[in-house]
This record gives structure tokens, C-alpha cells and sequence, in this order.
């Protein structure tokens, strides 16, 4: 790495300069493994000193968390920003879409959350929380399948088992994808449409049944 490399990688914004540290940082994880990959081999890659990677996230699991926190925020944005979408159907069709089109984009963030997911430690229970605030965001739009007439109270109570269900389907797809190269964008998106209009409909009815 020469002067004129870190001089150039110092010169960059703050916010500049810790979204390409992520972002080089989720690629080299996802590709080597976590434990593989050094500091200093992201530095590297980064342009920029150790200390420097250092001083932003102040060490290897720092940094992991700090992928893991632009995740969910990116994620918890993208559906706030659909919360306004009066049609229900369309609401999920949209997040069920930004979320393939999150996949593909940004593979390596999604493993990194993913395979962080199990277990006890810190992180996991970051992650924890933003899985539980799609889970709550999910079951409140199921429960404006209502019918006329019925609680939405009394809607949500029945419906978060559905949300669970749709979780998990796009946890169990996006691990498939995965281990199944060469799937398109149009051809995900359709098979993870299937599976939402599918989840609709039983929510239809079981809202209907009350």
C-alpha cells in the first residue's frame, strides 16, 4: 500500500470511507469465512491503515456488527418506506420483491446476518431484533385482510403465525438460491410471489373462519 493510496483513502468523507470499509469487509467475509479473514487483509483491500479500521470500528467483531447494524436498517427502512401503501397485497409484493432484489445485490451482507443468526451471543440477538421487528411488520399487514367488522387486535393474534411462515419461507428460498446458481431475478421473484399470494390466501381464510 503506498502513501499516495492512504493519502487518497484519508481524503474521502468519514461516511464514504466506513461504507466501503463494509462494504469490502462483507465481501471478504462472505468469500473467506470470518475467522479467515484478517484486519489487516481488509485494510488492505481497503487502502487504507489498519489503525484506521481500527479507530472506526474498534475491532474484527466491531466491524461484523457494524455490517449486520446496516443491514437491518437498510431493510427496516425499505419497509417503512411501503408502510404507506394502502392495498395490503401490494404492500407485500413490494417488500417480498425488495427483498429478492436485496438478495442479489447484496449477497454478502445477507450471508453475514444469516449465518450470525444462531446462537447466543450479542449478535445474534442484534439480529434477533430485526427479525422480530419484520415479524411485527408482517402480521400487521396480514391483519388488514380482515374482514369488516373484526378486530385488528383480534386479526394480528391469528395471522403471526402466518408471518412466522413467511419468514421462514423467504430464510429456507434465500438459502436454496444460494446452493442453486444461476436462478434469474424474474425467476425468484415469481416463485417467491407464488409462495405470498399461496400465504394470502390461507390467511384469507383463516381471518374469514373468526
Amino acid at each position: 500500500m503506498t502513501v499516495q493510496t492512504v493519502a487518497r483513502a484519508k481524503r474521502r468523507p468519514r461516511a464514504e470511507r466506513e461504507v466501503q470499509m463494509l462494504d469490502v469487509a462483507a465481501e471478504m467475509f462472505a468469500e473467506r469465512g470470518f475467522h479467515a479473514t484478517s484486519m489487516d487483509d481488509i485494510a488492505a483491500a481497503c487502502g487504507v491503515t489498519k489503525p484506521m479500521l481500527y479507530s472506526y470500528f474498534g475491532s474484527k467483531p466491531g466491524l461484523r456488527a457494524a455490517i449486520v447494524e446496516r443491514t437491518g436498517t437498510f431493510l427496516i427502512n425499505a419497509l417503512m418506506a411501503v408502510s404507506t401503501e394502502p392495498d395490503p397485497r401490494t404492500r407485500l409484493a413490494r417488500t417480498v420483491t425488495m427483498l429478492v432484489g436485496f438478495l442479489y445485490r447484496d449477497t454478502a451482507r445477507w450471508q453475514i446476518a444469516f449465518s450470525a443468526m444462531k446462537g447466543e451471543s450479542e449478535l445474534a440477538q442484534q439480529i434477533m431484533g430485526f427479525r422480530r421487528a419484520v415479524l411485527d411488520i408482517t402480521a400487521m399487514t396480514f391483519a388488514d385482510f380482515r374482514p369488516p367488522g373484526l378486530a385488528a387486535a383480534t386479526a394480528r393474534a391469528r395471522v403471526t403465525p402466518y408471518a412466522y411462515a413467511l419468514m421462514g419461507a423467504a430464510e429456507s428460498g434465500a438459502e436454496w438460491w444460494l446452493a442453486t446458481p444461476g436462478i434469474s431475478l424474474e425467476e425468484t421473484e415469481r416463485m417467491a410471489l407464488n409462495v405470498l399470494d399461496a400465504l394470502i390466501g390461507v390467511v384469507r381464510r383463516e381471518l374469514g373462519s373468526i
